[in-house]
């Protein structure tokens, strides 16, 4: 088949001087094709390879079992089951043709067929591997993950050991530490604020809400700690929320805490009946304000140990000399994400990545047969 030779020497790639490999297509559009019969093969790597059967599997799973389901099954779905063992009990393979020629089975797989091989031949990249390639083609940097023992040591390691006070340390991270009053931009709304500004536009929104109207329907305990949080800001009013430079059409909205605590109450039922612990009033603060400017510098610290994030870490956290590594609130943080994560459907979950790419231990498994990497 000619087509198939044509595809493998489009496909096939030859490493240049800078490393990198390319297609003869790329390799001839930035070398003006000096070299590309000289150039070396690339090393074989231990990427899976891609396989049709992978790829075709579940389309044309569907496109059988379309024809196969009787229409009763619509309003009875047990009648699916019935139906196969029916067909393994009395069936034959004359029987399993004559339903699918029926249903002009051959034709939809056909086109289903070539559906998708023309989504392919239209892809820039078609594997993740290859995407991946592109981005480093690209210039993009590698992005930083950590292992398995990452995972396994927790948080204690990578940011120290949380304080039991809870919400006196909380105020004492925010307010009260070398980069509370330093003010620094967010990179995606464009919004300059600081740590204590941020913490008490949220703690002030909770301590009106716990003492208003529904202050009945909360814990007592949520009660008390937004009264002694009230004592740490001496009854004052906090500033006017910072505007956005960017992305305005979009701003965070006003009053959201109050909304935020009522959600949570909502949680805590779930939680109760599933028999879990509920969230504590700091982890629904810390939740709160992660939604906001403080998730920079929240993840700052978690990935200050990496090369991509070192310096940001020291310019938002206070410098080398006293960082503030909000080490309490990150804890409150993660505790509260663990439980609430106890409500959560287990689902494919998409991380986008911008200018960035994947390094080998998402293609090549351990000894342990793991690939992936631990987000910091």
């Amino acid at each position: 088949m000619a087509e198939v030779e044509v595809g493998r020497a489009e496909a096939e790639q030859r490493v240049a001087s800078d490393g990198r490999a390319y297609t003869k297509k790329d390799f001839e559009s930035k070398f003006e094709a000096v070299g590309w019969k000289d150039a070396k093969e690339p090393e074989k790597c231990a990427h899976p390879p891609w396989t049709i059967k992978e790829f075709l599997g579940l389309d044309l799973g569907e496109v059988v079992s379309e024809a196969l389901t009787p229409a009763i099954a619509k309003d009875h779905p047990e009648m699916e089951l019935a139906l196969i063992r029916a067909l393994g009990r009395r069936g034959s393979v004359s029987l399993v043709k004559h339903v699918l020629e029926a249903q002009d089975t051959l034709k939809k797989l056909a086109v289903k067929i070539l559906e998708s091989a023309k989504a392919i031949a239209e892809a820039e990249a078609v594997t993740g591997e290859e995407l991946n390639d592109k981005f480093a083609a690209g210039g993009g940097i590698e992005m930083s993950f950590g292992g398995k023992a990452d995972y396994f040591n927790g948080l204690e390691v990578r940011v120290g050991s949380p304080n039991p006070r809870l919400l006196e340390t909380m105020v004492q991270e925010h307010c009260k530490s070398a980069d509370s009053w330093s003010a620094w931009t967010t990179g995606n709304y464009g919004i300059t604020t600081t740590s204590i500004q941020e913490f008490w536009l949220v703690a002030w929104e909770a301590i009106g809400e716990l003492r208003g109207p529904r202050a009945e329907c909360y814990p007592q305990r949520w009660r008390d700690a937004a009264e002694k949080l009230a004592r740490f800001k001496d009854n004052r009013p906090p500033d006017a929320w910072p505007i956005e430079t960017k992305n305005t059409e979009h701003p965070r909205s006003t009053e959201r805490t109050t909304e935020f605590l009522q959600k949570a109450l909502e949680k805590n039922r779930m939680l109760e009946d599933l028999g879990e612990k509920t969230l504590l009033i700091e982890e629904v603060l810390s939740l709160r304000l992660y939604t906001g400017p403080l998730f920079e510098k929240n993840n700052a610290v978690n990935r200050g140990g990496s090369l991509v994030m070192e310096k940001r870490f020291v310019e938002l956290c206070g410098g080398k000399a006293h960082p503030n590594r909000y080490t309490t609130t990150i804890h409150i943080l993660s505790s509260g994400i663990i439980k609430i994560s106890k409500l959560s459907k287990a689902e494919n979950v998409y991380r986008g990545i911008s200018g960035g790419r994947l390094p080998a231990s998402f293609w090549q498994k351990d000894g342990s047969g793991v690939k992936g990497g631990v987000e910091f």
